[in-house]
């Protein structure tokens, strides 16, 4: 019986196992090793569930995400770094969807826990998102994303703008709960995204 990945839709069939990891052909999913994650988003066992003939499409493949994809990377050949202006908009339209849900946004703490709550709890968009404060940065990091598929595939491709609807909303978040605009720098992490939010002017 072959198991799905409720993250990214990666489908473990036992006839071909997982030889990067160790697993050989043949191997039931329910004998694959207790540390053993998926090979694509990195979420463990208890993130998968039977795949009958109604598995559901990899979300990297879904035409959405292509479209997604392509109109990121037609921003980014246009206007390089520039791009972020356009895709900051993701972040204030997001942030007007959480205020009219009475999101509170009175400090920067609660500001990123509204946008965790709702992309984490609310949606189930990602695994996690953590967040924690480092004197004027912001450090996030998102885990087990079901956008990891289209965002790999823009970082092989060189593109380093953001489309992260996390990213841009906490940046939006943080400039709600303190006046300041937040620059984005958005590194690859090896199953989810290091961000960090730097504050840099007055708005």
């Amino acid at each position: 019986m072959n198991y799905q990945c409720e993250i990214c839709h990666y489908i473990y069939e036992p006839e071909n196992g997982d030889p990067e990891s160790g697993v050989d052909p043949g191997t039931p999913f329910n004998e694959l090793p207790g540390d053993w994650l998926c090979p694509r988003c990195g979420i463990d066992k208890s993130s998968f569930e039977m795949a009958g003939s109604d598995a559901k499409i990899p979300k990297g493949k879904d035409p959405l995400l292509i479209m997604v994809q392509g109109l990121t990377q037609g921003l980014w050949t246009i206007a390089g770094n520039g791009s972020y202006s356009v895709t900051r908009q993701i972040g204030r339209t997001f942030l007007e969807e959480l205020k009219s849900k009475g999101f509170n946004f009175d400090d920067g703490e609660k500001s990123l826990e509204s946008v965790r709550s709702y992309f984490i709890e609310t949606h189930h968009l990602a695994g996690d998102l953590e967040y924690a404060f480092t004197g004027e940065e912001v450090d996030l990091k998102v885990k087990n994303c079901r956008f990891f598929p289209v965002c790999s595939q823009l970082e092989n491709h060189g593109v380093l703008i953001t489309t992260c609807p996390y990213t841009n909303t906490a940046a939006q978040a943080m400039e709600e709960a303190t006046g300041y605009r937040f620059r984005i720098n958005k590194e690859p992490n090896v199953f989810g995204h290091q961000i960090k939010l730097k504050k840099v002017s007055k708005v």
